[in-house]
Order: structure tokens, then sequence, then C-alpha cells
């Protein structure tokens, strides 16, 4: 019975950590933005859940993933776009992107069923994303593994309860909705 057990956990364990569509680089990625575009930084700077890798989107579009202690870095063209996170749950922040600017984003996670799941984005200052980085690995996205845009339909209903929540409680998203990068 103990073996069992033991198979069983070992099996759950594995299941959870997925296999990934990043690279680590041996350069670290400027985040000054070009003058006409803005750089969207995703940090999940905690090690809660870290195996498990969460799927990041831009409108829809996939740009890279996060485990513990990762981060991202995505060129953003200037005007508004949803930003979107995908595990055992999903989550989305529209930002309106202006060129030049850095959009600095922590991305929550939380204790899920069968996997860690997401509790959404919090914008961070400058201070905060330079000291969030520095414990983490800078991951880039290799596309010769083929990863795919996120589902059409979970992309609505991601877009669709993030504005029904934003209509429902603006104040709880205030902070999000009000961060204009730096």
């Amino acid at each position: 019975m103990k073996k069992l057990m033991f198979a069983i956990v070992c099996i759950f364990l594995v299941s959870g950590c997925a296999a990934t569509h990043m690279i680590e680089p041996d350069r670290q990625p400027t985040l000054k933005p070009a003058a006409d575009l803005a750089t969207l930084v995703i940090v999940r700077d905690t090690f809660f859940g870290g195996g498990i890798v969460f799927a990041n989107y831009l409108d829809g579009k996939f740009i890279g993933e996060t485990k513990g202690n990762t981060y991202i870095v995505s060129q953003v063209d200037p005007g508004s776009h949803y930003v979107a996170v995908a595990t055992e749950n999903t989550a989305a922040a529209r930002i309106d992107f202006e060129p030049g600017k850095t959009y600095c984003l922590r991305e929550g996670v939380t204790m899920g069923v069968w996997k860690a799941r997401t509790s959404g984005f919090s914008p961070l200052m400058e201070d905060e994303a330079k000291e969030a980085i520095q414990s983490c690995t800078y991951w880039e996205y290799d596309p010769s593994t083929g990863a795919e845009d996120m589902d059409p339909e979970q992309y609505k209903t991601a877009i669709d309860e993030y504005e029904a929540d934003v209509k429902e409680n603006p104040e709880a998203y205030k902070e999000m909705l009000e961060y204009k990068g730096f």
C-alpha cells in the first residue's frame, strides 16, 4: 500500500510540471523600450507553485511562459491591449500602452485543485520591478517549439470575465486601471 501511495504522489507531482517553450539565454534583455514601442515585463517572483508553467498572451497571442522565479519581456505596439495568463484558471488585464514606457506586471500565484492558479496581475513601479527581477531568471520564447496562441473561446471568456469584474467592482481594479508604467 505504501508503494502505491508513493507512486500516486510521484505521478501527481510530475504531471503538474509541464514542458516549456522557453529557453534561458546567456544575455539579459533591455527593459528600455524603443521610442515607438512599449515594453511589457511579466514577473513571477515567487517559488510557490514553482514547477507549474503559466502561459502568457497579449491579445490572445502567445508571448511566453513563466514558472517560479522567472520573468519574460515583450515589445508592444502602443494602444490598448489585453494581457492574459492561463493555468488552471485564467486572468486578464487591459493596459493602455504608451510608446517609450515600460510596464511591469507581477503575476500572482495561489493554490489550485490540480495545479497552481493565478490570482491575476498587479502593477510594479520601477524600483519594485528591479528588485523583483533580481531574484528571477530571464526566459525567452523559443519559436522552434511551436507554442500555440490562446484558444479563442478561452480568450473571450477571460476578457468577458475581466470586463464584468471591472464593471462590478472597479475599486478592486483601480491600481491596475490607473497604471501608466514608467
